[in-house]
């Protein structure tokens, strides 16, 4: 009775052909793609971090505009002029000059200051955020790059493979050996691998367009081949991770300066029940006159100064109601920050999973499964080529 092989020996030959390394000399005089140099580039020219780092600048300018006082009010008028425009028949007729300036209560200027800080703060980290992002981009890109280079090579070993088997089923065939199924089913399956090579070359462009993309070139921008790809162990905690990414995630970090921005917002509502000052200083001038004998009459300018205060008697409208608001924002902040602390707890959990078992698959693919199916296929093509098993009738069959 012949050798047959499953479909599960099918399965793990595909695997053996995908994760043992293959060297070709055309491959090797290729420049190689640099994943540090991509994600430098990146860094350098994306437009979305370019866009998030101007967006920082806007906040920054605005800092030292919050806590700046208004402009001051310079005024020009006539004081007491009589209806016969006469500046000399009374006394308190003068042309005035004045100016008046605005000042907050005290302490609510380095409020608004320390409000406007922590917001642009917060934006520096979506910077950060949006840095983290493009580089899991160009990242992401390199290495299905480099897996569908891996694949090709893969899908080309094995249309190479099949075609041997082509030749020598039709050998087969041609001196009665063998069956004319075998040579149709080996004929269908190497057209398959044709087309499964067209749609990787097509998936190839894209990644290339997506990484040009990221990294501001034009889409039909040339590029390398991906170097190859080394499997490292990382030793982690998942307590560590957690604990990393409280001090360092952007968005969490973000969160955490618009919280302490809000909370300025509300240190300052209640400032608002005190009143702001509005201090005016003007200068009158008065035209000298004469007695009705001629005699002159020498008249004094005149200065004026004034405080004026606004009186917030509506507090319970208007103030009260700004507390209360700035209040619920911060619990709402606060609530919104301990949602995405605990999404990101999961994230981590469940990554560091996933990434044990993928460790664990690896390690029984490279110790176990690979070098067995290597000898079960060995033992196949050795039997099939003696006419001793129907391999192409088992191997190809779906």
């Amino acid at each position: 009775m012949g050798l047959k092989l499953s479909k599960l020996a099918k399965v793990v030959f595909f695997f053996f052909l995908i994760l043992v390394p293959f060297s070709s000399s055309a491959q090797s005089e290729k420049p190689g793609l640099n994943l540090d140099q991509l994600v430098e580039e990146a860094i350098q020219n994306n437009p979305e971090i370019l866009a998030a780092k101007q967006k920082w600048e806007v906040l920054k300018e605005k800092v030292p505009q919050a806590s700046a006082l208004e402009d001051p009010m310079f005024g020009f008028g006539i004081v007491n002029l009589p209806t016969n425009y006469s500046f000399k028949d009374e006394d308190m007729t003068m042309k005035e000059l004045s100016i008046s300036q605005r000042f907050p209560f005290p302490g609510k200027r380095p409020l608004m200051k320390q409000m406007a800080e922590k917001e642009a703060e917060a934006v520096s980290t979506e910077v950060q955020g949006k840095i983290h992002q493009i580089i899991k981009d160009v990242k992401s890109a390199y290495y299905d790059l480099s897996h569908n280079y891996r694949t090709t090579e893969v899908v080309q070993r094995n249309k190479r493979i099949l075609e041997d088997f082509v030749k020598i089923a039709e050998t087969r065939y041609s001196v009665g050996e063998g069956i004319q199924q075998d040579v149709l089913k080996a004929h269908v399956e190497v057209s398959k691998m044709v087309d499964e090579l067209i749609m990787l070359s097509q998936r190839k462009k894209a990644l290339e367009a997506k990484l040009n993309t990221l990294l501001s070139r034009p889409p039909e921008t040339p590029m390398g081949e991906p170097e190859e790809v080394v499997f490292r162990k990382i030793p982690f905690v998942i307590e560590e991770l957690q604990k990393m990414a409280l001090e360092m995630n952007p968005t969490l970090k973000g969160m955490k300066k618009m919280i302490e921005a809000k909370e300025k917002a509300h240190a300052l509502a209640k400032r608002e029940y005190y009143p702001d000052f509005n201090l005016k200083f003007a200068y009158g001038q008065r035209d000298n006159t004469r007695e009705s004998d001629g005699t002159p009459i020498k008249r004094r300018d005149m200065l004026t100064g004034m405080i004026e205060i606004n009186v917030p008697i509506f507090y319970n409208s208007k103030q009260s109601r700004k507390v209360a608001e700035t209040k619920a924002d911060i619990l709402g902040t606060e609530a919104q920050y301990r949602a995405m602390k605990n999404e990101i707890f999961f994230m981590i959990a469940d990554m560091t999973a996933m990434i044990h078992q993928r460790e664990r698959q690896y390690e029984l693919y490279r110790t176990g499964i690979i070098p067995q199916a290597n000898l079960q296929i060995q033992a196949a093509m050795s039997a099939y080529r003696v006419n001793k098993a129907d391999f192409m009738t088992y191997w190809i069959a779906r």
